[in-house]
């Protein structure tokens, strides 16, 4: 079910939503870059979207803009923004909002389909995630780590047709997309894994590989983060997802082991005086063991160091 003219917008086009957009425009697909960030759109409207690391150093052709006001209806809308910028991000774009367009979010954490859902209705909202990797080089210039899969499905379970042909359709243009049956479970499973990297890395100013490989206390910062994990997933099983030790280790566990020297988003985030997502990982894990009366402590010390670093710029 490969639809060859299917098109694509990518609202919030930093690291992931050029390596999503980009990879999908290389293959062919109909693809629109949104971003506020007006260099970077110059930049890659310019000269192209320059992409190195994994499939080689290239510049892909794409169209970007930071004024969506002039823009058609297209299919489909790939989320990638901050969190923090989510609702005013998508209040900009409602000009492009079709009948069946529809909508999937792989911004890291959990509650961000809800948020969209109470803008452009929950019949067009789908589930997402992914286990891809990049980081900004400069405007226009991104770093692609690796080749990983990402997953769709209906956000209250099941597959359908629409999730079929999307699917389908990204697959067959050089990005990977799983049809999922109980993506919300597969978003949780995405959740163990950044309430583990995505601190850690931000508090110490590590890549992945350093932290958990090439260091002499890798049995000790490994274990911490399985330690996270098995915390996390007491809240998983309290709020109705199954999930075994196993699968709450599968992405944490794929992601060290693929050897990426990638520092989390969040590390990024710091680094360049952002607010963070902490409140849609560390902070949602909280907020939902108090809920279910799960004790959480060590996503709540995750929380509030995280909060310590933002409160010296924000």
């Amino acid at each position: 079910m490969i639809n060859k003219d299917l098109k694509v917008a990518v609202l919030g086009a930093g690291a992931m939503g050029c390596l999503f957009g980009g990879l999908l425009a290389e293959k062919g697909l109909n693809v629109i870059l949104i971003d506020v960030w007006k260099e970077h759109v110059d930049a890659i409207n310019k000269d192209g979207l320059k992409m190195d690391g994994h499939g080689g150093d290239r510049v892909i052709k794409v169209k970007a803009t930071s004024d969506p006001s002039s823009l058609n209806k297209v299919d489909t809308v790939i989320v990638m923004c901050k969190a923090t910028a989510l609702k005013p991000a998508l209040n900009s774009i409602k000009n492009i909002i079709g009948d069946k367009t529809i909508f999937m979010s792989f911004q890291n954490g959990i509650g961000h389909e809800a948020i969209i859902q109470s803008i452009v209705g929950n019949e067009k909202v789908i589930g997402g995630t992914t286990t891809q990797a990049s980081n900004i080089l400069g405007p226009g210039h991104i770093m692609n780590h690796g080749s990983l899969p990402s997953w769709i499905g209906e956000y209250e379970g099941g597959i359908t047709d629409r999730i079929k042909e999307i699917a389908d359709t990204f697959t067959a243009h050089n990005l990977e997309m799983i049809a999922a049956e109980d993506v919300k479970k597969r978003k949780w499973m995405k959740l163990f894994a950044l309430t583990a990297i995505g601190p850690l890395s931000a508090i110490f100013d590590l890549h992945h590989t350093d932290l958990y490989i090439n260091n002499k206390a890798n049995e000790v910062s490994r274990g911490l983060g399985k330690e996270i994990i098995l915390e996390t997933r007491e809240v998983a099983l309290a709020d109705g997802v199954n999930v075994s030790e196993d699968e709450c280790l599968f992405m944490f566990n794929k992601i060290v082991d693929s050897m990426q020297t990638n520092k989390s988003s969040m590390a990024f985030d710091i680094q360049y005086k952002r607010k963070t997502e902490i409140d849609f990982i560390s902070g949602a894990v909280s907020k939902i063991g108090k809920k279910h009366g799960v004790k959480t402590p060590l996503n709540d010390l995750m929380y509030k160091m995280i909060k310590v670093k933002e409160g010296m710029f924000s």
